[in-house]
């Protein structure tokens, strides 16, 4: 037992050397290691033609020093696809000669963007001329309505004679978020956003763009999303104003000054339509939003060829066709039988079997914990219906089993094929379960029910959802991934607590209660 101890101690011991070592000298940092969230965008864009020429246009998104596009795919066979630069950003043009049906369209794309945020020097002042690419940005037009004498006015009570840039643009900025916001219905150009007092993120922006244009300062108009996981047909527009030669945004819809966060998506710039299209067709589209998490630039450029690097081994699969997302799930997986251990030898939770709460953990990745759960005990009820006429027939084991499963298979199918007409697309994914592992959980459940009773099945079930809960969060946790991916030697440590589990001989914590009278 002291021998296991030493040897325990050592493999704990080790990865902190190492860890302090890269970066004491190897030039690691939390900066270059720590993941980036990437989002996962597809736009679905679908039309009912009546026997006459249909063509969709729509702004795609382009790299930039605050968003990185990666991965583009377009999905389009019933459509010929083409590709133009425009002065307001890049357009993706559908078209089909003689559409009479339902005709459909996809692209999609990945996105890791930054947040931004920008200083202004408070004594800064209005610039009297600008070169004459930039004029463009001062002038009135139809639905920026710059010199209308009630936006004179306006400007006039709010900002004064004052010619301090930040002083202006705080006025500007302060009015318009204070105005009240509602839902997008249209176009609300500038006037009527100040005449309502109300307006959508494009009313407010064209009344923030009036307001800075009078006061000789250039602005524009940017629409774009706000990435977020789920499906959305909402896009989103905010402000660019152009203060010492740099575009600096603001959003006086979220209260975003001079600062932009990392999930806001730049699709064109100017005041724009999203989406044009052929008169008289049925059009719809919608945003499909996933996020994942995606390896630091940094981490795979600068460090890759440091010792103990985890991208080594990555490449070497990559280079075999293993994709890396089954490998963040082959290292995180042991963090999931962790807990669970600890939960077992240490707590005192009782679960369905040893590593189904890490398992169930691993699937939820993809459906969220919810749906996760509900998916558990779908099966779980689902299967014991099934256990009891099954027993009640004499039904073999092996054989009850392999018609337990087959109806798992088609619950699962038929959940998934719902959860597509129904857009809940995180619980189609339903199919990730490791399904053969639930089966026999679920007939476990089933057969506790007969030997021990409803209740203590019941509560196995709930400790087993506990723990997969918690092993859920800890095998989701950014910075739990972040760790394991720049220092894998952290597994020794890993091996290291489960030796020093195994020899756990003290009181289990839920024991202290259950025990609690004859401790005293």
């Amino acid at each position: 037992m002291h021998r296991t101890k030493i040897i325990a101690a050592i493999l704990i011991l080790i990865p902190c050397v190492l860890i302090a070592l890269k970066f004491s000298y190897w030039n690691y940092t939390f900066k270059n290691i720590l993941p980036q969230k990437k989002y996962e965008v597809g736009i679905d864009l679908s039309a009912t033609g009546f026997n006459q020429p249909v063509s969709i246009s729509t702004f795609l998104p382009q790299s930039d020093s605050r968003q990185t596009i990666i991965d583009e795919v377009n999905n389009s066979h019933q459509m010929n696809f083409l590709v133009e630069q425009t002065s307001f950003g890049r357009k993706g043009n559908w078209n089909n000669p003689d559409a009479s049906s339902n005709i459909s369209a996809n692209y999609s794309f990945g996105f890791i963007g930054k947040a931004i945020k920008y200083v202004i020097d408070t004594s800064l002042q209005v610039p009297t001329n600008y070169s004459l690419a930039i004029n463009e940005y001062l002038v009135a037009t139809e639905n920026i309505q710059t010199n209308h004498p009630e936006i004179n006015k306006l400007f006039i009570d709010l900002i004064g004679d004052t010619k301090n840039i930040y002083i202006i643009l705080t006025k500007i900025h302060n009015y318009t978020q204070s105005l009240k916001p509602r839902p997008f219905k249209g176009v609300t150009d500038a006037l009527t956003a100040m005449r309502l007092g109300e307006a959508s993120c494009n009313g407010k922006s064209r009344i923030f763009i009036a307001l800075a244009r009078s006061a000789n300062i250039p602005s524009r108009l940017v629409g774009g999303l706000i990435l977020e996981s789920g499906v959305k047909k909402t896009s989103h527009q905010w402000v660019e104003i152009f203060v010492q030669n740099e575009w600096i945004p603001f959003d006086p819809l979220n209260d975003h000054f001079a600062t932009l966060p990392h999930n806001y998506l730049t699709l064109y710039k100017g005041d724009q339509f999203l989406f044009s299209h052929t008169p008289n067709i049925n059009f719809d589209y919608s945003f499909t939003i996933k996020t994942r998490l995606a390896s630091n630039p940094l981490l795979q450029n600068e460090l890759k060829s440091h010792p103990f690097n985890a991208y080594q081994l990555w490449e070497l699969f990559e280079s075999i066709g293993i994709p890396l997302g089954l490998l963040k799930i082959i290292l995180l997986l042991p963090i999931g039988a962790l807990i669970v251990a600890l939960f077992r030898n240490v707590i005192g939770l009782k679960t369905f079997g040893v590593f189904l709460p890490a398992l169930i953990a691993v699937a939820s990745r993809d459906t969220g914990l919810f749906w996760g759960l509900i998916a558990f005990i779908i099966v779980i009820g689902v299967v014991s219906l099934i256990h009891f006429p099954l027993e009640k027939w004499g039904i073999l084991y092996t054989p009850k089993l392999v018609i337990m499963l087959v109806a798992v298979v088609i619950l699962f199918l038929v959940v998934a094929f719902f959860a597509i007409e129904l857009n809940i697309e995180s619980l189609a994914y339903l199919a990730l379960f490791p399904i053969v592992v639930l089966t026999i959980s679920a007939e476990k459940f089933a057969r506790t029910i007969t030997e021990d009773g409803f209740v203590p099945a019941l509560g196995l079930t709930f400790q087993t959802l506990i723990v997969s809960s918690l092993a859920y969060v800890a095998m989701n946790s950014d910075s739990m991934e972040a760790s394991f991916l720049a220092f894998p030697e952290l597994f020794l440590s890993i091996i290291g607590i489960n030796l020093l589990l195994g020899q756990w001989i003290g009181i289990r914590v839920i024991e202290f209660f259950r025990f609690k009278v004859l401790l005293k």
